[in-house]
């Protein structure tokens, strides 16, 4: 909440569904996939089933408790989030994205600067090339593998990001001297082909 503009998550789908509904074709549908750890508190399926109500737009909203995120991003045309990584995912994709909150990719050469009316009327293709020279600047900066909400995602990030603290360069000046601090002294560098989950808070 402190890089969000929203109190709740109750006002910030009002927002999405009014406009939605009002600047949508009306052949397109919405899906909202929940944070894998919501936990029932926000009750976002009632809020849902109430505004698809007011907004006469409940047989276009569909609710996802769960599963992969990649199965709703696949057949996606646009995302519309508040500061998710889920952005990074819909931008690694060439999906158009739309951000109401602070976000560190929140750049406007590859996320939409339109209202977000004008958004879902008319969205504006992403700088797909300028989002890959991004994301790989923060792969080599500031992201590393692995996770915090599992014991093997925490051991595989501790493992990685204590060779960062100790490389003698912060991790910009290594990548602009070309001595990325994933290069350990002994020679072994981590490898940085494959698209790991980003250490990032939601």
């Amino acid at each position: 909440q402190n890089h969000s503009p929203f109190k709740t998550n109750a006002s910030f789908l009002e927002l999405t569904l009014r406009s939605f509904a009002k600047n949508a074709a009306l052949h397109h549908h919405l899906e909202i996939k929940a944070h894998p750890l919501e936990d029932g508190r926000s009750e976002i399926a009632y809020h849902l089933r109430r505004l698809g109500i007011k907004f006469g737009i409940n047989r276009r909203i569909h609710y996802l408790p769960g599963g992969k995120l990649a199965h709703v991003l696949d057949p996606a045309l646009s995302v519309v989030t508040v500061n998710s990584t889920a952005g990074q995912q819909a931008l690694w994709r060439g999906i158009l994205v739309k951000t109401l909150g602070q976000a560190i990719y929140n750049h406007d050469k590859f996320i939409s600067k339109q209202s977000l009316d004008a958004f879902f009327a008319h969205p504006k293709a992403p700088n797909i090339q300028a989002y890959k020279a991004f994301r790989n600047f923060l792969l080599q900066t500031s992201q590393i593998p692995g996770g915090f909400y599992s014991k093997a995602g925490r051991q595989q990030a501790i493992a990685q990001l204590t060779k960062k603290m100790f490389h003698p360069l912060d991790p910009y000046n290594a990548h602009l001297t070309d001595q990325p601090c994933h290069k350990n002294p002994d020679g072994f560098t981590l490898s940085t082909a494959h698209a790991p989950e980003l250490v990032a808070a939601e």
